[in-house]
């Protein structure tokens, strides 16, 4: 028996069903917290969506407009996006790639850890690099769990306690991003202003849920040395930014942050998301409390025309 046709239409903003498309995410075995509708309209300049039938699989689009073109790109604070759905997962998503409108002349995604692309998309001019991510389960015990951290951070953690470090689970916010933009700024220059506004509207509409949380590392005098921010749904615990001063990161400061959050979320049945970057010592640290890395693609395509695209 043929399996019937599915069919994949593009739908801008406006025209898309909020309810049935976060009812889709929700639903979704491979859902995140990137791709409610919230989120993007807090994180994306714009965005508009592939829809399988109804709403059975979705890929939103978060673009942005540019010299008078049209290109898809990857938000801040935003990991991966890609399709979205039920079914048997990992799925190939070849068949949403070729149905993007064509006024998008360029991409610059990536797209989520359960999706694949197979076969030869020359015709697209289609380029994937591999990344990697880090994912701890956090189905067993805190003891279990920490047991299992590599001994650098054994020993971070050891440091900080000898520091007399303490933990604050209940930090505020906006002064965990303001600091973030404050210790960070020079370098990620790259990120504006402004969406670190638009995160602090995200983690506002998701503390209100009990989504989001901001630990910070003090001193025995008071003074702050780490912070780090993490939203939840239901599968996920999610690394949004985080930091250190120069003292904290000379007394462990961040290894006992990354320790607290593990532990309070141990014996759940959610995985923590280090979202970890390809930069070596972001990977490095990530790596010292035992995760499995896991591979995702870098999705880019440049249809410019000559010379714009010798420019990306």
């Amino acid at each position: 028996m043929r399996e019937p046709v599915s069919h994949i239409r593009y739908l801008t903003r406006e025209e898309i069903d909020i309810a049935k498309w976060d009812n889709c995410i929700i639903n979704a075995r491979n859902g995140l917290i990137y791709a409610h509708s919230f989120y993007l309209d807090a994180m994306a300049e714009n965005w508009s969506a592939l829809i399988e039938d109804d709403y059975s699989r979705v890929m939103p689009l978060t673009w942005n407009k540019k010299f008078g073109f049209h290109y898809l790109y990857q938000p801040y604070f935003t990991k991966t996006l890609g399709v979205f759905g039920n079914g048997s997962i990992p799925f190939e998503i070849s068949r949403f790639l070729h149905a993007i409108p064509k006024k998008f002349r360029l991409w610059d995604i990536d797209i989520n850890e359960k999706n694949f692309i197979s076969g030869n998309h020359s015709n697209i001019r289609l380029k994937q690099d591999t990344r990697t991510n880090y994912f701890l389960s956090l189905h067993q015990t805190y003891e279990l769990i920490s047991f299992q951290y590599k001994r650098l951070a054994k020993r971070a953690k050891k440091k900080a306690n000898e520091n007399l470090l303490q933990i604050d689970r209940s930090g505020n916010l906006s002064s965990v991003i303001q600091l973030q933009r404050l210790h960070y700024s020079s370098k990620q220059p790259g990120i504006p202003a402004h969406v670190y506004d638009k995160l602090m509207l995200c983690a506002s509409l998701l503390f209100k849920n009990k989504q989001a949380a901001a630990y910070v590392a003090l001193s025995p005098a008071g003074a702050i040395l780490a912070w780090y921010l993490i939203f939840t749904d239901q599968h996920f615990v999610y690394s949004v930014l985080g930091g250190s001063t120069e003292m904290g990161k000379k007394t462990g400061a961040f290894y006992l942050l990354t320790d607290a959050v593990i532990q309070d979320y141990a014996g759940t049945e959610k995985t923590f998301r280090f979202e970890g970057s390809d930069i070596p010592g972001i990977a490095f640290f990530n790596a010292l409390f035992n995760p499995v890395p896991v591979e995702y693609q870098h999705v880019k395509m440049n249809g410019l025309p000559f010379p714009v695209n010798l420019f990306k």
